[in-house]
């Protein structure tokens, strides 16, 4: 899954780092995985900020800190975080194709609302992308309320409709075993779980010991008749296998799609790719 993603290009990588742009706005930023050279030095020139870790933004004489852009369609707002982050992980607009296939797929059965379930949901991209879409209605839960009012701020730049969307900031994990009690299920599940969650003061734990957990709480809220999955995995490879395999068991191997494919940003210029994870599709065709 390479292609380009309009209004967003991976310039140039290498030496530690990577160059994007993202709208207007050209962003220097490091990168662990771009082990290899960089290809064309006078592109970084062009740079509008510059990321030095911990915490410090180089900006020259613009001295910027937020704007707009539109990336696969949906407009965003961006904003240079004190961590290095900007509000969006590009690798997710690649598969917003798939998703408003599916949405296709269910307004074509007659399916009004489709009902979207967005975990670990951030400041909203795919949620604004859905939302644009008549009659449908999504659920959007994440745990800081900073990313809740981010992706609020997102949504009203894509639609005029905003009460399509229902804010919940809770634990994604909590809100789904409640409602799995309550019996609500949904169409299509999007879910981006964080390699390490901090749930409280005491509370904490790695994607690679909660997939189980994580797995069976989605397929739990999943509607039993032809609902998908969008699962990101940015963790260790071996964690797509183990939620592939966990969710052949609950299907008895019968009923069920699933693929897992690369997550890759290409370069521009170049053939060459920057990982950006993996994308597990669950199809529920029984």
């Amino acid at each position: 899954m390479t292609p380009q993603i309009p209004g967003y290009a991976l310039l140039d990588s290498g030496d530690g780092r990577k160059l994007e742009r993202f709208g207007d706005m050209v962003i220097d930023r490091p990168s662990s995985l771009a082990a290899w050279r960089r290809r064309n030095d006078a592109l970084w020139e062009s740079a509008d900020a510059s990321y030095m870790p911990p915490d410090r933004w180089e900006t020259g004489s613009s001295r910027f800190q937020t704007w707009k852009a539109q990336v696969a369609g949906v407009s965003l707002e961006l904003e240079l975080m004190s961590n290095g982050q900007l509000g969006i992980f590009p690798e997710h607009a690649l598969y917003l194709p798939r998703i408003g296939e599916a949405l296709d797929r269910f307004q074509s059965l007659g399916r009004k609302p489709v009902r979207v379930l967005n975990l670990f949901a951030y400041t909203g991209l795919a949620t604004a992308f859905c939302a644009a879409r008549p009659d449908v209605l999504v659920t959007h839960v994440d745990l800081a309320k900073r990313a809740i009012d981010w992706a609020k701020r997102n949504v009203q730049l894509n639609t005029d409709a905003p009460d399509r969307v229902r804010w919940i900031v809770d634990d994604a994990l909590t809100f789904m075993a409640r409602e799995a009690r309550k019996g609500n299920a949904y169409d299509i599940i999007i879910i981006d779980p964080p390699s390490f969650s901090r749930v409280s003061k005491n509370s904490s734990w790695t994607l690679e010991e909660k997939t189980p957990d994580i797995v069976n709480l989605t397929l739990d809220v999943l509607a039993r008749e032809a609902g998908v999955v969008f699962f990101t995995n940015h963790s260790a490879a071996s964690t797509s296998d183990v939620a592939r395999n966990i969710a052949l068991d609950r299907f008895s191997d019968k009923g069920v799609e699933i693929d897992i494919e690369p997550l890759s940003l290409k370069e521009e210029r170049t053939v060459r790719l920057l990982p950006a994870g993996s994308l597990i599709t669950l199809s529920h065709t029984a």
